[in-house]
């Protein structure tokens, strides 16, 4: 299938099931095995929505062992613009015999037979200004090498169809909003939330993993101050706890990286 035919038939889906099977398609022609969809948006969620054409073991495997929360490629793709791929991921040293959350999802992930995966962040906003996140993995099976071969002379088609397939879902969901599921369910508008200048530094240094202490040092301010900033940040985002507020403020662009 060539390009402008994958787009054309995104474009004329009328149904999701129809819009996931048209991406299914054009990305097994490029070698792909299937795809995971998820509104990365929301962090704070248990079960965020998902969707896409991966096996159901996978997917059992995935929502039992809570990997939504733990998956090094979700939270990057929170952070970034550019697609990159599961080799490309940083993970944490293992401290002896304990495999960190994130070593075991990548981990579960191969066990499963994916050797790798392409994945494609966007965020976006939809027609009413509400801001919205999504990461999709293409899964592969083949070779590596393969696979390096197919990213270096077809990763921007890979990006382009995923622009025109979420513009593609947005418009079906707005036209179904009344009867369709929680699809795409958009995060607090960053426009409702209002961080003061010192709120967005305290947060966007609690970001880069500094403590308390550190942040206070690096503004010249006690930390009393930084904490009471933090805590008026969270109660805004109506955040539980720093790391959540620090995934949100990321999540609706309030705070870079």
């Amino acid at each position: 299938m060539r390009l402008d035919e994958a787009i054309s038939t995104i474009e004329t889906s009328e149904t999701m099931d129809e819009l996931r099977l048209s991406l299914h398609r054009a990305i097994q022609t490029y070698g792909f095995s299937g795809f995971g969809f998820v509104d990365a948006g929301r962090p704070e969620l248990d079960l965020p929505y998902y969707t896409g054409t991966f096996p159901r073991a996978w997917e059992r495997t995935y929502i039992q062992n809570d990997f939504v929360h733990n998956d090094p490629a979700l939270t990057r793709a929170r952070r970034t613009n550019t697609p990159f791929t599961w080799s490309s991921l940083k993970l944490p040293e293992r401290n002896g015999r304990k495999r960190p959350p994130e070593v075991r999802t990548m981990d579960a992930a191969r066990e499963f037979g994916f050797t790798d995966g392409l994945v494609v962040p966007l965020h976006y906003r939809d027609r009413l200004g509400a801001i919205h996140s999504s990461s999709t993995v293409f899964f592969w099976e083949g070779e590596p090498r393969a696979f390096d071969r197919l990213l270096s002379s077809h990763r921007h088609e890979l990006h382009l169809l995923m622009i025109y397939w979420v513009q593609r879902a947005m418009d079906i969901v707005n036209r179904d909003q009344r009867h369709a599921p929680t699809i795409l369910k958009p995060a607090d508008a960053a426009e409702t939330i209002k961080l003061t200048a010192r709120e967005r530094e305290v947060m966007a240094w609690a970001a880069r993993g500094k403590t308390v202490a550190d942040t206070a040092e690096i503004l010249g301010l006690s930390s009393e101050t930084v904490e009471g900033f933090i805590k008026q940040a969270l109660r805004k985002l109506n955040a539980s706890n720093k790391t959540h507020g620090v995934a949100k403020s990321i999540a609706l662009g309030i705070i870079d990286l």
